[in-house]
């Protein structure tokens, strides 16, 4: 009887192990057919030398060996790319802490700074891109417009290589209201007794953030510095719709770059050469991003 019971039961259990494969089907199957088949074909079509027009041809790793030895966009593009990455990722962590620090407090009207803060960020990029080149129009643009009350000269922003990528990146900053969202959230967890700690100890508001806030919040610092870090070192809309990879290549950004061999050269086996590189480039600095994080993310349980 009881060997019926227990044949019965595995029965069952087998039942539904089957029931859940089957519920997961259809998540599985596009994953396999929507994102690593693509991944895959991109890579063997990285060998090969196509153009859609003619038929593929292999060639190996000569791509490969063209993107480092012979093609300099490549190395603008990296330069770009590198800068725009760099000032995003700095200015935007410092700039958001700080407004979401400030927005943190108890003052007046606190509920409007956010939506004002974060109101920028729902508003589409290609939209965004269109609105601040009005504003950076060197004859009419009104930021030049405003300083000019202050004696400075008439900036070209993105229509010159010293100040295009300094553009892209205020744009940026403007547009990440999310992430003052997620600096707030981590602000408002942190434990109020571990203030209170340090007022009875005599610190100011100085050792509360420095001892206290700032090593509690840099498990959320890490997430955004590399959600940012992905973000920007892909970020292509801005240099399309904006300066199309000038002025001399100097908002060349990888992702516009790719899209230029691919769509307007008709190069798909470059591209996919250059997409792969890139997917090596952010896979490496991110394992380093990672590797990083135990000398410096703090967490309150002491865990990392």
């Amino acid at each position: 009887m009881s060997t019926n019971k227990s044949a019965s039961y595995r029965s069952y259990k087998r039942q539904q192990v089957l029931v859940g494969y089957i519920c997961i089907l259809p998540a599985i199957l596009g994953v396999f057919i929507f994102t690593l088949g693509p991944l895959l074909y991109s890579l063997y079509i990285s060998f090969t030398d196509w153009t859609i027009l003619k038929p593929m041809q292999w060639i190996g790793l000569a791509n490969y060996r063209a993107i480092f030895t012979e093609d300099l966009f490549f190395y603008d593009s990296l330069k770009a790319t590198a800068f725009y990455s760099i000032g995003c990722v700095v200015v935007s962590i410092v700039f958001c802490l700080i407004v979401a620090l400030f927005l943190n407090q108890d003052i007046k009207g606190r509920a409007f700074f956010r939506a004002v803060f974060y109101l920028p960020s729902i508003i589409p990029v290609l939209a965004t891109s269109i609105i601040w080149l009005w504003l950076y129009n060197p004859d009419f643009g009104i930021i030049n417009h405003i300083l000019s009350f202050v004696g400075i000269e008439k900036l070209m922003w993105v229509n010159s290589p010293d100040t295009s990528v300094l553009s892209m990146v205020l744009i940026a900053v403007w547009g990440s209201g999310n992430v003052i969202v997620i600096f707030l959230a981590g602000l408002q967890d942190v434990p109020k007794h571990l203030l209170e700690a340090v007022e009875i100890d005599g610190g100011g508001w100085w050792h509360k953030l420095t001892s206290v806030t700032l090593p509690l919040m840099t498990p959320i610092i890490f997430y955004n510095v590399i959600l940012g870090f992905v973000n920007s070192i892909t970020a292509f809309t801005q240099a399309y719709s904006m300066t199309q990879g000038g002025p001399e290549n100097s908002t060349l950004f990888y992702a516009f770059y790719i899209y230029r061999e691919a769509f307007q050269r008709q190069s798909m086996g470059y591209a996919s050469a250059l997409a792969w590189v890139l997917f090596i480039i952010v896979s490496f600095f991110t394992y380093l991003l990672f590797k990083s994080s135990s000398g410096w993310v703090h967490y309150e349980g002491g865990k990392k």
